[in-house]
C-alpha cells in the first residue's frame, strides 16, 4: 500500500498554476442543490458532508483567484463607466465569501443545508469571476 505525502506548503503557493476544475465543481454544485430531503433525492449524511468539504475547498480556491483579478482591475481615478460597479460588488462578495468560509463546513445542525448553503456560494463566486474577468484591461500587445 503506498500512501501520498504531506507537503508543507506554508505560503499556500505550490498549487498557484493549477487550474480549476470548474465544470466538475459545477456540476457538483448543481447536483446538491437539486437535492431534497425526504424524495429520495438526497444521498447518505456522509456524501452530503463529502460534497460540502469538497465545495469549501474549491470555493477557497475560487475566493484566491477572483482574488487575484480583483487586484488586476484598473485604478483609475476616473474608470470607465459600470467599471467601479464592478470593483465595488467583486470586493463585497470577495468579503461575504471569506466570512462565509471562516465557518466550518460541516457544523451541528442539518448538513445539507450547509452543503447548498457552499453550493450556492461557489455559484456566487462563479458569478463574481466571470463577471470581474469581462472588465480586465485589455494586454498591451508587445508588453
Amino acid at each position: 500500500m503506498t500512501y501520498g505525502s504531506i507537503v508543507h506548503d506554508p505560503t499556500g503557493s505550490w498549487d498557484w498554476d493549477l487550474p480549476l476544475d470548474r465544470d466538475a465543481n459545477q456540476r457538483l454544485a448543481a447536483a446538491v442543490l437539486g437535492w431534497k430531503r425526504g424524495d429520495g433525492t438526497a444521498p447518505p449524511p456522509a456524501d452530503i458532508e463529502q460534497a460540502a468539504l469538497q465545495l469549501s475547498g474549491y470555493a477557497e480556491l475560487l475566493v484566491r483567484e477572483l482574488r487575484q483579478v480583483f487586484n488586476r482591475l484598473s485604478t483609475e481615478p476616473e474608470p470607465p463607466l459600470g467599471a467601479t460597479d464592478v470593483r465595488t460588488r467583486t470586493a463585497i462578495t470577495l468579503a461575504e465569501a471569506t466570512r462565509r468560509l471562516r465557518a466550518p463546513a460541516i457544523r451541528c445542525g442539518d448538513a445539507l443545508k450547509q452543503a447548498q448553503s457552499r453550493a450556492r456560494l461557489v455559484d456566487a463566486l462563479h458569478s463574481a469571476l466571470d463577471r470581474t474577468l469581462v472588465e480586465l484591461p485589455a494586454p498591451v500587445p508587445g508588453h
